[in-house]
């Protein structure tokens, strides 16, 4: 049985080889550093590890990874999920600073409770009060005006996707 993780069954998954053992660059991969969880299977290992707040995955194809850190070769495949591949290596190599998938939780709450106060009649002005906090109305520009307005239509959008959306931004 495959583990949640698994490339088989989560886009988001990297496929990966050893490509060269007992290394010590910048780009080498060391489980034990990150606190990997490690399950093996028939067709390899698979690899899930806390980045920066974030979760990586990675399937091991063709063995263990070994004690020593290690460097990787990924498979990328071209296909609908090469976008989610390229966010998963990022999350890897570049983890986000710490609090960044806190905050972008917190402004999809917001655009979210902005878009339900808006589908029980609030104006654009209440929404800027409640959510941007007091000030001029429209404001310079109508720059208050616009942020109210993105933030109801990045709800809708988010609504419309349905948790799918939600769940696919944080990967």
């Amino acid at each position: 049985m495959l583990p949640i993780w698994s490339a088989a069954l989560d886009p988001c998954v990297l496929r990966a080889r050893v490509a060269n053992r007992h290394t010590d660059t910048p780009w080498h991969f060391d489980a034990r550093s990150r606190g990997a969880r490690r399950v093996w299977g028939r067709e390899g290992e698979h690899i899930a590890f806390d980045c920066g707040g974030d979760v990586a995955r990675i399937d091991l194809v063709q063995g263990r990874l070994p004690a020593p850190p290690v460097l990787l070769r990924f498979e990328i495949i071209a296909d609908e999920t090469l976008g989610r591949q390229i966010s998963a290596l990022r999350r890897i190599y570049f983890p986000s600073p710490p609090g960044r998938q806190a905050k972008r939780l917190q402004r999809q709450h917001m655009t979210l409770l902005a878009a339900d106060a808006r589908s029980v009649g609030a104006s654009l002005r209440e929404i800027a009060e409640l959510f941007l906090g007091p000030g001029d109305w429209p404001g310079d520009g109508e720059h208050r005006k616009s942020m109210a307005r993105r933030l109801v239509a990045a709800g809708i959008t988010l609504c419309a996707g349905g948790p799918a959306a939600i769940l696919q931004s944080l990967s």
